[in-house]
């Protein structure tokens, strides 16, 4: 298998490699720094398993999308604290913005002040314990199922607008299960 990077240069691997293979073979520094990896004008996941031919970038958090890719994995990480300690909200999305993140959710009863340190608290019990963050595609009655088991209207309602040809895929970090388009840090 050949591919390609950034400044041209090819690599050959007489087996399939994901990013993170790849990464690894070129430096351990590298694979250090990298939190995706860009395939032919698209964002994946490091877990990424490259195909003949293919254009490969290594992103790092000194690259925009980097940057962007770590905020939206800490939306995830922020979901999963708050569904730990408000197991009967609703989540609905977590996008990245300009500063940083945040996440829509439906509360059945008010947060207060004084939950925010329960919340800072469990997000760095979450990282602490370094999950490995997984992607999952399902299909489309799949992903419905999951998420009406899980009780999260605002995610069954998202997957039924998704056109017929999109790729519904989650992120699994530990018991918590989010759907996401991605890409996420490994962990």
């Amino acid at each position: 298998m050949i591919i390609t990077l950034k400044d041209g240069s090819t690599r050959s691997y007489d087996s399939a490699m994901s990013i993170i293979d790849i990464a690894k073979d070129i430096s351990e520094g590298l694979a250090r720094n990298t939190v995706a990896g860009e395939v032919n004008g698209e964002l994946v996941d490091l877990s990424y398993v490259l195909k003949e031919g293919d254009n490969v970038k290594f992103i790092t958090m000194k690259d925009e999308e980097g940057l962007k890719i770590y905020r939206h994995t800490c939306s995830h990480v922020l979901a999963q604290a708050i569904k730990t300690i408000f197991p009967t909200c609703n989540l609905a999305i977590g996008p990245v913005v300009e500063n940083g993140f945040y996440y829509d959710i439906d509360f059945k009863t008010p947060i207060t002040m004084e939950d925010f340190a329960k919340i800072e608290e469990e997000m760095r019990k979450i990282i602490k314990s370094d999950l490995p963050i997984e992607r999952i595609e399902l299909p489309r009655e799949e992903a419905i199922k999951l998420m009406k088991k899980f009780k999260e209207p605002y995610k069954v309602q998202l997957i039924e607008d998704l056109p017929d040809e999109a790729t519904i895929s989650f992120y699994k970090q530990g018991d918590f299960t989010d759907l996401c388009a991605g890409p996420h840090i490994m962990s």
